[in-house]
């Protein structure tokens, strides 16, 4: 049997980490790069690649495709807007994978498990909004805001609902999704079974594996081996060629975005202003990312409503860098090249995940501070190390590549004080007001100017440096088909994809 035959219909000796597995079903292999894996707790997941298992095991109360809301758990809502409160009607029939029923208590356990003060999920900001939430009948939900927020619907993307029993006293709890898990061996491998009671009918595939390869060389290496048959965030290098030897290449990015991160605490205006001078976009994106992207000059996507043509953003100007870091006084005294400042000298935090793209980025990031005397060191780490790092403020620059929301693409979510990715680690009441206003109202007018003036002081205050938004790709074999992912790269409807001949 040819290796690139998707479907198993033999048993299969795998052996990973000294352990031998059986498969014996009809299965896919998903694999993404990196040493770090999903959590099998849907609600604990944050990169793209980790969601793609959350949407297996677990769902949400609605969907959002091509500009449009699609019914989930929820098959009808509506909002009253005296009492900012959102209305959902629940979908009949449905169980979760333990055999308990859904119904509105588990979608109120949800929402209150993941804005826990205690321990917020990673979607804890997408919901600051909440209020609280009631069950009013066995299938009806009410989530009252505390303002009028247009893009709210938007943001349950990634609540997903869970049985309350199952997460007790530390457990993990289990959803309703299409696939359970069957063997879960973090940050090597998840064996996914179908559920064949899912409420949207049965999966294709009795199995799918998910597995991290964290070279990014032999994840491209076992697609086109066959022992693979998706790959999560392809090398930019290789989408092209794998897309020109028959593969099937599935670009997104629309608000994918790639930017410097700066640590507003310990880094002040004049050396974020220099920061973002110095740095040349264009050879990032041609040498990192082989072109795949666009540029990002405000955090929000020109020729949106969001976005303010009048600001002009950062483009490479080593020169005027070099002349704030003067007027700044960091200067080179000693003349090694690089500056100090009241007898110290300047040297940055780069933190760096430490695999393809990400390490190159980070290393073309440090000539370019190289060049107008700030000196810089590397600190890689794995990736969840890493992300953590940033987001707690262990850090001074970094390279960072997160995700606006599809409706405005602008990107405020790392900048508001409430939101769990917030990188700055100086709180702006400033910032938060404007972006609030941006949510608060479904005046469009209104909007504009909020978001308007919320762009200007970002660059102003180099608060970050946009860079680029980045398109980045999945490739498949051709006989998987049906595959379906939306703008952020998160795999949609795992459940109806098929195997061609």
């Amino acid at each position: 049997m040819n290796r690139s035959h998707r479907i198993r219909r033999v048993l299969v000796a795998v052996a990973l980490a000294g352990l031998a597995t059986i498969v014996t079903a009809q299965s896919i292999t998903i694999a993404s790069p990196g040493s770090t894996g999903a959590f099998i707790d849907a609600q604990r997941n944050n990169a793209i690649a980790a969601m793609a298992v959350s949407e297996m095991i677990a769902d949400t109360l609605l969907l959002y495709r091509d500009g449009e809301y699609r019914p989930a758990l929820a098959t009808s809502w509506s909002f009253d807007v005296p009492s900012l409160t959102w209305t959902f009607e629940l979908r009949e029939g449905v169980t979760f994978h333990n055999g308990v029923a859904f119904d509105a208590e588990a979608v109120v356990f949800s929402i209150e498990r993941v804005k826990n003060p205690d321990d917020p999920m990673p979607a804890a900001g997408l919901l600051a909004r909440v209020t609280g939430a009631r069950a009013t009948g066995p299938l009806t939900v009410e989530i009252t805001l505390d303002a009028i927020d247009p893009d709210f619907l938007l943001k349950l993307y990634s609540t997903w609902i869970v049985e309350p029993g199952s997460a007790a006293d530390g457990a993990t709890p289990v959803g309703t999704g299409p696939f359970t898990v069957a063997e879960y061996e973090p940050d090597q491998r998840i064996v996914l079974a179908r559920y064949d009671d899912y409420w949207g009918g049965p999966a294709a595939f009795e199995q799918v594996i998910v597995r991290n390869i964290p070279d990014p060389g032999t994840l491209v290496l076992e697609l086109e081996a066959g022992t693979v048959d998706l790959i999560l965030f392809t090398p930019p290098r290789d989408v092209v060629r794998l897309d020109g030897a028959g593969f099937n290449a599935m670009p997104f990015g629309a608000v994918n975005a790639a930017y410097v991160a700066l640590n507003n605490v310990d880094l002040e205006p004049a050396l974020r202003q220099a920061i973002c001078w110095a740095i040349d976009r264009d050879v990032l994106l041609e040498t990192a990312y082989a072109g795949l992207g666009e540029p990002m000059l405000t955090v929000a996507k020109a020729g949106t409503w969001a976005h303010d043509p009048t600001v002009t953003g950062y483009t490479y100007d080593p020169e005027r860098a070099k002349e704030i870091l003067d007027t700044a006084g960091y200067v080179d005294t000693t003349g090694d090249g690089y500056r100090e400042r009241g007898g110290q000298r300047l040297d940055l935090d780069l933190q760096s995940r430490g695999d393809g793209e990400w390490l190159l980025s980070s290393q073309i990031i440090q000539q370019f501070l190289d060049d107008v005397g700030i000196r810089s060191t590397i600190t890689t780490s794995e990736r969840t190390t890493y992300y953590d790092a940033v987001r707690t403020g262990r850090y001074d620059v970094g390279w960072f590549i997160t995700n606006a929301l599809p409706e405005p693409p602008i990107l405020n979510t790392i900048f508001h004080s409430s939101e769990y990715w917030n990188v700055t680690q100086a709180p702006r009441a400033d910032l938060d007001a404007l972006i609030d206003a941006g949510r608060g109202t479904a005046d469009q007018a209104e909007r504009i100017a909020a978001y308007f003036e919320f762009q200007r002081i970002v660059f102003e205050d180099a608060v970050q440096c946009p860079v680029f938004w980045v398109q980045q790709a999945h490739v498949a074999n051709p006989r998987l088909e049906g595959v379906l992912i939306n703008a952020q790269g998160i795999l949609h409807d795992v459940h109806t994809w098929t195997l061609g001949n």
